[in-house]
């Protein structure tokens, strides 16, 4: 069962390995990720930022789309990481399931609007916010599950 689906630029570290993690016990993690999916040393990274005994997928988009179904049918407590707004929109619009989504890092940029302690959009990420809130996907902010969590309703 997938327990939380989280926005993060950061994928892996400290914050979601930990008390994410331990937070809704999960078992699996699945980071999506086209550039991490398909770089070797990100991906061994990846590998070496997991907790023991927890089993880590990285996938890009399309395969885990593809890969839904098997997701679904495991037997698992499941966080997805998606490391960026377009990635998790496309992800949303194809998989109607995904209800509620975790905005927990998104690097401060150029001409980015600041929504939450580290939660910072530009124009284009705006826009993908607003496709998924749009599609009636629920949005909360929050680092950690011990800071305050705050609904995101409108960009």
């Amino acid at each position: 069962m997938i327990k939380l689906v989280r926005l993060d630029y950061r994928l892996l570290h400290g914050q979601v390995v930990f008390s994410w993690t331990q937070n809704v016990g999960a078992q699996r993690i699945i980071v999506v990720d086209d550039e991490a999916a398909t770089d070797e040393l990100k991906k061994t990274a990846l590998n070496l930022s997991k907790p023991a005994g927890v089993r880590l997928n990285i996938f890009t988009l399309d395969k885990a789309l593809e890969k839904m179904p098997k997701v679904e049918a495991l037997n698992e407590n499941i966080m997805m990481i998606f490391g960026n707004t377009t990635s998790l929109r496309k992800f949303c619009e194809a998989y109607p399931k995904c209800k509620e989504v975790n905005y927990g890092g998104i690097a401060n940029k150029e001409n980015s609007k600041q929504y939450a302690g580290a939660i910072f959009l530009n124009e284009a990420e705006q826009a993908d916010t607003q496709k998924i809130l749009d599609l009636g996907v629920k949005i909360f902010m929050q680092q950690t599950p011990g800071h305050k969590r705050e609904n995101l309703t409108r960009v």
